[in-house]
């Protein structure tokens, strides 16, 4: 709750917010509080890994002169297992000085498919991540990153990332329970 209690403070008011899938996108919907803001998502198919390249094409997007586009702050969501489906394409956006702020979500698990097993009374099976420190990642390519293991943190972390001046991840390690 913390983490969409800080986007809501911190986010323009009409910024476009790629989500990925899973637990964050649940909690994202639950718990943040829209405006004007246009929202991607893959309408919860199972595409694990959407939220950081369509946040990539919404940046394109407002490179145009469109003025429904143009200059508006563009944040991607994801969890820790949609971010390692493309994690390399951080690159991508440091080459082209795309400015787009992700917020990672890190519980090093495959929280959504976790939820999933114990529903069904089976036991969790093969759904924890071995990640690397994605903040240091995003330093290694060129990126901003940070990374942040108390709430109290969240907003002057955001805003840190939402003021870079290109790609910026902000990884907040979260609870696989609480998400």
């Amino acid at each position: 709750v913390s983490v969409f209690a800080a986007m809501t403070r911190q986010v323009a008011n009409d910024a476009i917010i790629a989500v990925d899938v899973g637990n964050n996108t649940y909690s994202f919907g639950r718990y943040f509080e829209c405006e004007k803001h246009a929202v991607l998502m893959s309408g919860y198919l199972g595409s694990i890994g959407f939220g950081y390249p369509a946040a990539m094409g919404a940046w394109a997007a407002t490179q145009e002169d469109d003025p429904l586009f143009a200059g508006r702050q563009v944040v991607a969501l994801t969890g820790d297992g949609g971010f390692g489906q493309y994690l390399a394409e951080i690159t991508t956006a440091v080459k082209y000085g795309m400015n787009i702020t992700h917020l990672l979500l890190n519980n090093s698990e495959l929280g959504k498919i976790s939820k999933e097993q114990k529903a069904g009374n089976w036991d969790v099976w093969q759904t924890s991540l071995h990640n690397p420190n994605f903040a240091e990642y995003a330093k290694l390519c060129g990126a901003f990153g940070e990374r942040v293991t108390e709430a109290g943190d969240l907003d002057e972390a955001l805003r840190r990332g939402l003021d870079h001046p290109g790609p910026a991840l902000v990884e907040v390690m979260t609870d696989v329970d609480l998400i």
